[in-house]
């Protein structure tokens, strides 16, 4: 019994003693935070006097801005320091009558260049210089009134004497003006028409200077024009004397049938891989005592010095069959002899220009796409249509047939020439 009475008496005081702990530190706890709280008010205050301060000092800027602004009289935008605006961040000057120090300092320096002082910094040192400058002009004045009262005492006493000296010297006077006059009169004509001679000597020195100048570039442009055609005759001499050496004549033969046989489609003749013959290359065949064309050889094998033609088109295969000695014509070939062509007009199909250049290309020829010289033949196509595109333009009137007939070029027209070409 004892024993449960003394544990029962322990219970009741160890919770008052916890109870002790936790008023004793919630009052701690409450002191902290209460001095703590006046301490923030204390700072709270102190910031607050600082922020008036500030906003006194703020308000006296303004005032002295705006007052030293109506003083000066030269409202203009102030953006702060160049090396520093990365630091004022958005941060303006919206104060009124805020002044530009470079503005106001050019307004000094350029007050100083006026008044014929050196330029100074400072307002008190360009004021000084200004003051000093008008006192110096006011002696000067001084001096100058000095001189001007001296001056007017000598010119009374110079009058009196030339009043005295004028009766006697008036006539004299008079008598010189006339002669003064009269010889200033001269004198004026005498330079007007000089002047006018001067005048139309100029002119016509200027004009001949003109027609000289002209002249010397219309004889350059002559000059060079006649060159460029004498260059461009040249070329094209040359290119003619180099290929009139190896082309047959017009009206000569390229070749001949060497070997056929009647009612055999096919023959030889004597042209081969020396005379730069390639297969496709089609003949007119002709006996030699008759210009119609009889029929048609396509080379179809080339050898050294023979090549096999396939024949067709024969008008009569009974009574007049190929046979060794006919004539074989190619208006797009000379033996030996790669011709440079140049196609001018409208083409279309199945001799669309494409198609037709690779074709003449692989019976050995070079096609140009610019008339130049060195073309050897010109194939003419139809008229080409028109900027507009509403009609057609003759193909003589194009530029590339004028130069090509100006350069003696040999024309011939895809019409006459579609027997020799098999697409």
């Amino acid at each position: 019994m004892i024993h449960r009475q003394s544990g029962a008496a322990h219970v009741p005081i160890m919770f008052f003693l916890l109870l002790l702990v936790m008023f004793l530190g919630a009052l701690g706890f409450g002191y902290v935070t209460m001095t703590q709280n006046n301490d923030l008010e204390r700072q709270i205050a102190k910031e607050r006097a600082d922020a008036q301060v500030l906003r006194n000092k703020a308000l006296l800027i303004e005032h002295y801005i705006e007052d030293l602004g109506r003083v000066v009289g030269k409202p203009g935008k102030y953006e702060g320091r160049a090396a520093s605006r990365s630091i004022y961040g958005d941060a303006v000057l919206d104060y009124p009558m805020v002044m530009n120090p470079e503005e106001l300092k050019q307004l000094m320096a350029d007050a100083c260049q006026r008044g014929g002082v050196s330029v100074a910094s400072g307002l008190e040192n360009v004021l000084g210089s200004m003051v000093t400058r008008v006192s110096q002009l006011q002696q000067r004045a001084v001096e100058a009134e000095g001189e001007r009262d001296k001056a007017l005492t000598d010119k009374r006493e110079l009058e009196g004497k030339f009043a005295q000296a004028t009766g006697s010297h008036t006539s004299a006077a008079n008598k010189w003006r006339q002669d003064l006059e009269q010889s200033r009169a001269e004198f004026t004509n005498a330079n007007a028409e000089r002047d006018r001679t001067i005048g139309s000597l100029q002119e016509n020195v200027r004009q001949k200077v003109d027609e000289l100048t002209t002249a010397r570039e219309e004889h350059t442009a002559e000059k060079k024009n006649l060159n460029k055609e004498i260059d461009k005759r040249n070329i094209q001499l040359s290119a003619m004397t180099a290929r009139d050496a190896l082309r047959n004549p017009p009206d000569a033969a390229d070749g001949k049938v060497i070997a056929a046989q009647a009612g055999v489609p096919t023959a030889f003749i004597g042209l081969g891989k020396k005379d730069m013959l390639v297969p496709g290359t089609v003949f007119r065949i002709k006996n030699t005592n008759s210009p119609n064309v009889k029929g048609y050889a396509t080379v179809t094998r080339v050898e050294d010095e023979r090549a096999e033609v396939a024949l067709s088109g024969m008008v009569d295969p009974i009574g007049d069959w190929a046979r060794a000695g006919d004539l074989l014509f190619n208006e797009l070939y000379t033996p030996g002899v790669t011709r440079t062509i140049f196609l001018l007009g409208r083409f279309s199909a199945p001799y669309n220009k494409p198609e037709l250049k690779n074709l003449l290309v692989r019976l050995g020829n070079k096609v140009v796409d610019k008339m130049a010289p060195g073309v050897d033949t010109v194939i003419l196509g139809n008229d080409p249509i028109n900027d507009v595109g509403d009609g057609f333009v003759a193909v003589q009137e194009s530029d590339e047939y004028k130069l090509a007939a100006d350069l003696r070029v040999e024309f011939t027209y895809l019409k006459t020439i579609r027997d020799l070409i098999k697409l």
